[in-house]
């Protein structure tokens, strides 16, 4: 299996191979990204990963885009290849990495697309700078708090989320695709393979003791001026309808509840997501 697990691994370095990567420094540190690159007139994508992943976890959704989008796919501090946080990080140290990106790489009017905590950031971008994206497209942010999700951890918690994230540190690639295969059989063996490695390189330092300094989509949401879609997890009843109050508020927004699936909507189901995302595009 895990021979297996690398050839198929190494097969995939062609494509990635044309694509250029490189580090940008900002905010206090090395940012590293890939880049698909292409026709200086294409516009600019801009993809950001969910918590433990990396810039690669975004490559088969990428491939179907590159003929027509210039794609960077970055790694969030803590993430992938670039460095890990520093003790008194703001909490929006994520929004301002993503600001020196687009800065030092020069980026007229991206179009912005975050998954999870990535879309966290995206949005509170997109609240604070809303004279520069193109777009917005936020796969499953969350819409409606989680008394769980924003409230303090003990010392205790934080220990044992460290000690769980080691233990993935020191796990083997076809371990991680087991697992994977396991736990989400939806995904898919290509994406599994995407997402093990990032496990690895995932560093402890990015567990938070309170994510409650964040603000609330809802009170983002009204400082976004930009071109918004929502491709939510499925939900019904009074989550659904909890979801589409707080997309109302958005000045240009739309919600898609995709199909079957979770949190992980690309993954679970990518038809649907594509065809909603094409769409939307092309009403730009």
């Amino acid at each position: 299996m895990f021979r297996l697990t690398l050839l198929v691994l190494a097969l995939s370095l062609p494509m990635l191979a044309q694509w250029s990567e490189g580090y940008v420094w900002t905010n206090g540190i090395r940012i590293h990204y890939w880049r698909t690159g292409g026709a200086p007139s294409k516009p600019v994508l801009v993809m950001a990963h969910g918590s433990s992943d990396d810039g690669r976890c975004w490559t088969n959704l990428a491939k179907e885009f590159t003929d027509r989008y210039d794609l960077i796919l970055f790694d969030a501090r803590g993430h992938g290849l670039s460095d890990p946080p520093k003790a008194g990080d703001l909490p929006d140290a994520q929004v301002e990495d993503l600001a020196g990106l687009i800065r030092e790489l020069k980026l007229e009017k991206p179009i912005l697309m975050g998954h999870s905590m990535g879309s966290a950031s995206v949005a509170w971008f997109a609240a604070k700078y809303p004279d520069v994206p193109r777009a917005v497209i936020l796969e499953d942010p969350a819409l409606v708090p989680n008394a769980r999700n924003v409230g303090p951890r003990d010392a205790q918690e934080l220990a044992k989320q460290r000690a769980t994230m080691i233990q993935r540190n020191n796990q083997t690639v076809a371990e991680l695709v087991a697992g994977c295969m396991k736990n989400s059989p939806k995904w898919g063996q290509s994406e599994c393979e995407l997402w093990a490695p990032s496990k690895q390189r995932h560093h402890p330092d990015t567990v938070r003791a309170t994510n409650a300094a964040r603000p609330l989509m809802k009170d983002l949401f009204p400082q976004i001026q930009a071109p918004t879609l929502i491709l939510k997890a499925d939900a019904q009843g009074d989550l659904r309808r909890q979801n589409e109050e707080v997309t109302r508020i958005l000045a240009k927004g739309r919600i898609v509840h995709i199909e079957g699936a979770g949190h992980n909507v690309r993954r679970e189901n990518k038809p649907q997501t594509l065809a909603v995302m094409n769409e939307f595009l092309k009403g730009l």
